[in-house]
């Protein structure tokens, strides 16, 4: 396998720079963030420059590229929407034209956002209904890949949990990190996910570069709970004070930024055609914090 990841300095690429499978040849590219260990194999790279991504491309003559890279950042991407809709939708683009004129294979990775979280329990057939920026500027850049047809997968993923490797953070960190400085945190009681180990994660995205299918696929834990319920587990396996959890509703905060408020997904199609098992919170959570 010839593969290039973009984006190994966020904390979804990272991981997968790191576990990738030996005896292939494995690139990344980064931007600012220190690149990982193995830095004869990481590209300093703006992705918004489609001569130089181009360049890349044709140097390095992978057979998969692995499209991590994005601003993430719900709020970010509503406060900062040409940026979001560049990075997010436009280099997308310009991946999968590259792929479509070199016959490369490219996986996406999107996300839940693409949900109103209004039903729960979405599968690929449900229709994408996004409440925020985030999530229109990864339904825009689905179409792109979806154009590509058998040489295009698209992995909507839910809500990832886990330590970073080299750069990026997520959303069990930031609990760890505010409740040990004995700091409260707040948590939307309302909002379901099908909480992801990032390392499950990366197990299952490897498996599909090595493997043939294409089109749309959805990942997640097989454990739906909402956000008060994973993080009194994840306090209880670090040994976090739970008081400082604090319960709340979405219609409570009126925030500024819509989030859907059931996005868990139907699993169905990635039980039947991967071999790693999906795992549940206890068990992502002894994973991912040993």
């Amino acid at each position: 396998m010839r593969a290039l990841i973009t984006g190994i300095s966020g904390f979804i690429g990272g991981h997968l720079y790191a576990s990738a499978p030996p005896g292939g040849e494995i690139w990344g590219t980064y931007l600012n963030a220190d690149p990982g260990p193995d830095a004869a194999r990481a590209l300093r790279l703006d992705l918004r420059d489609a001569f130089a991504l181009e360049a890349a491309v044709a140097g390095l003559r992978p057979d998969l590229i692995i499209h991590a890279a994005a601003w993430s950042r719900v709020a970010f991407c509503e406060a900062h929407p040409a940026a979001a809709r560049e990075v997010n939708t436009g280099v997308t683009a310009t991946l999968a034209q590259i792929c479509r004129r070199r016959r490369l294979r490219l996986i996406f990775l999107s996300s839940d956002m693409v949900f109103d979280g209004e039903k729960g329990h979405f599968g690929e057939t449900d229709e994408p209904r996004p409440l925020n920026l985030y999530g229109r500027t990864k339904l825009a850049a689905e179409r792109f890949v979806a154009e590509l047809r058998e040489l295009g997968v698209i992995v909507r993923l839910n809500l990832v949990y886990g330590p970073p490797r080299y750069g990026g953070s997520s959303f069990s960190e930031e609990v760890i990190r505010t409740v040990r400085a004995g700091r409260p945190y707040s948590l939307f009681a309302d909002q379901r996910r099908s909480f992801l180990s990032v390392q499950n994660l990366a197990a299952c995205l490897w498996e599909i570069a090595r493997g043939d299918f294409s089109g749309l696929i959805h990942l997640g834990g097989s454990e739906p709970a909402d956000r008060v319920v994973f993080a009194r587990k994840l306090a209880q396996r670090m040994g976090l004070d739970p008081t400082l959890l604090i319960p709340s509703s979405t219609s409570a905060a009126s925030p500024a930024v819509r989030y859907p408020r059931d996005n868990t997904f139907n699993l169905a199609l990635a039980r039947r055609i991967l071999k790693t098992p999906l795992l549940n919170l206890d068990d992502g959570l002894a994973l991912e914090y040993p």
